[in-house]
């Protein structure tokens, strides 16, 4: 049964509400008044009868800000990519960040990404819910902060197929060409990187030159969007440019490249003359890695190979590519069906 206590203070009078049920923990909340105490009274009567779980005090304590604002602390410095993490998070605290955790339910999640879904398309509002639900599952498993995680029961938006545009072989002269010939310090030898391992822009700008042997033509990428480390195989044309690029660098940096030139308007405006003067639309600097799976399933390579290149966890991501190597599949099958049916 429930107890409403009333107890004076130096803020005024304030009811605390005390819960006591048989074989379950004793349940105690504090408020401004009576009427409020007795409700959340009730209510706790209720959920503890019918079996259902109370949040915990950490749960009714912290709101979504302080579990975000950790998150950032924690978490995001592990990624490899810290910009959109920290966008997404920033997000969250603006739209729902005053919420006690849990006040945290689907329904509320699901109305923001309603909203969201007017302005951006389905794959980002899906990365949005991402970064929120494993914000939420660290509070769960390691901060113990929450009972369980409400972005388990939000339906994830249907994503249209993945984009696939890569570069013919006369686009990707011309590309080249253009690259080489601009002002922009190292453009040629970072498209060239992009274009034959796949690596994404992030990941070039973070490389350090400890992180490259040109002998053994390989570079290790410590920082990565999934937060493994991968290696990229360095094809001869690359591994030449380095060499001219590690003679003349600025000793006194360890990095390739200057780390935040991947993001610098400087850098963006090079790579945009160059598209004009190539001739080149409908192209992005991160679609020189859909040219690398591109090139490479056309070539024969299979899709856990693709993966393995560019660093996927799973397949689902390069099956996009799998329709341009048919005709590798179609040789392979011709091949072992005349051997099978040449007795025939």
């Amino acid at each position: 049964m429930a107890t409403i206590r009333k107890r004076p203070g130096k803020r005024g009078v304030r009811w605390q509400a005390i819960v006591r049920i048989g074989g379950h923990p004793t349940q105690r909340e504090t408020f401004s008044t009576k009427t409020a105490a007795q409700s959340w009274a009730r209510t706790t009567e209720t959920a503890i009868v019918d079996g259902r779980r109370l949040p915990n005090r950490e749960a009714k304590r912290r709101t979504v800000r302080d579990l975000l604002e950790r998150y950032k602390t924690s978490e995001i410095p592990k990624k490899g990519d810290t910009d959109n993490p920290t966008r997404q998070a920033d997000f969250w605290i603006n739209r729902l960040g005053d919420l006690r955790l849990f006040q945290l339910s689907p329904a509320v999640v699901v109305e923001v990404r309603d909203e969201l879904a007017i302005k951006r398309s389905a794959a980002t509002v899906n990365r949005y819910l991402a970064q929120l639900s494993h914000a939420c599952t660290t509070a769960v498993r390691e901060w113990e902060w929450m009972e369980s995680n409400p972005l388990q029961r939000v339906k994830r938006l249907k994503e249209p197929a993945g984009r696939v545009r890569f570069l013919d072989d006369d686009e990707r002269g011309r590309l080249l060409s253009a690259v080489k010939a601009s002002d922009y310090p190292h453009l040629y030898v970072i498209t060239l990187i992009a274009l034959t391992t796949g690596a994404r822009r992030g990941e070039i700008f973070n490389l350090r030159w400890r992180d490259i042997d040109l002998n053994a033509q390989r570079a290790v990428l410590n920082k990565t969007k999934n937060s493994e480390r991968r290696s990229l195989t360095l094809v001869g044309p690359v591994v030449d440019e380095l060499r001219k690029h590690r003679k003349v660098r600025n000793l006194t940096d360890d990095f390739l490249f200057m780390p935040n030139g991947g993001r610098s308007s400087q850098f963006r405006i090079a790579w945009i003359k160059a598209l004009q003067n190539a001739k080149i639309t409908d192209f992005k600097f991160h679609d020189l890695r859909h040219c690398c799976a591109s090139y490479l399933a056309m070539n024969g390579a299979t899709t856990a190979e693709i993966a393995a290149v560019l660093g996927h966890k799973t397949l689902a991501m390069v099956k996009r590519y799998s329709h341009l190597s048919d005709e590798h599949v179609r040789g392979v099958v011709e091949r072992t069906a005349a051997k099978v049916l040449g007795g025939e």
